[in-house]
């Protein structure tokens, strides 16, 4: 069954639970189409939003396209929305990667995925900025290992992707990889069990993605400046 046919079948079940959404195919693409209402914390309306969600090849291992069609949100980055597709941008790609692990449902992506985007758009209409936003480009997804290895640490990253590289059975009360002294428990093997959910290929992807980035070869260049002073 292809990504295409499981998303209809779920769209038909989302829009029995949503009754301001609808269906359609269009260019051969089955998409829903129309409102989502969001509720504050009281059960009050506390906004809409005009929005079309459309299947991509590879569902439920992939999002599907989220776009906001009422025209309210800037069609740019600074508001996570990409300029040239006009989607709006839901996750840094491991972490995509991570949620999509196992596939998802047509009715958690809304729940969760497209609720917290509108959620935080929302939430940047009122203070000005969004709630734990991430940069974008790189730096995004840099910035989601900084706080799954609990590092800014450029190198000890690296060293951590290799760590689940090579596999190694870690026991949980040896001394943490990383030097800290901690017991691997208490330490890095929270951040171990999320990584591992991304395949072999992703890791080493990541990996030589990181090594290419601007911000791997000033580190490398910093580095090299204090050991050669």
């Amino acid at each position: 069954m292809n990504g295409y046919t499981i998303f209809e079948q779920e769209a038909l079940e989302v829009i029995d639970e949503y009754k301001e959404l609808s269906f359609k195919i269009e260019d051969g693409v089955p998409c829903i189409f129309g409102s989502i209402i969001l509720l504050d914390e009281y059960g009050n309306i506390e906004d809409t939003f005009q929005i079309a969600i459309k299947a991509v090849s590879n569902y439920p291992y992939n999002f599907p396209l989220l776009y906001e069609t009422g025209g309210r949100i800037p069609r740019n980055v600074d508001w996570h929305i990409f300029e040239q597709t006009g989607n709006c941008c839901i996750a840094s790609p491991p972490e995509e990667m991570i949620i999509c692990n196992s596939g998802i449902t047509l009715s958690s992506f809304i729940n969760n995925q497209v609720k917290n985007y509108f959620y935080s758009q929302i939430f940047r209409n009122q203070n000005g900025y969004f709630l734990k936003e991430r940069s974008h480009g790189n730096k995004g997804w840099i910035e989601f290992f900084e706080e799954t290895f609990m590092t800014d640490n450029i190198f000890n990253i690296e060293f951590g992707l290799n760590q689940i590289i090579e596999g190694k059975k870690i026991d949980r009360v040896s001394i943490c990889f990383c030097g800290s002294g901690k017991k691997y428990r208490k330490c890095h093997k929270k951040s171990y069990d999320i990584l591992s959910k991304l395949s072999m290929e992703h890791i080493l992807y990541f990996l030589h993605a990181l090594r290419e980035t601007n911000e791997y070869q000033i580190a490398i260049y910093k580095r090299n400046q204090i050991l050669y002073k």
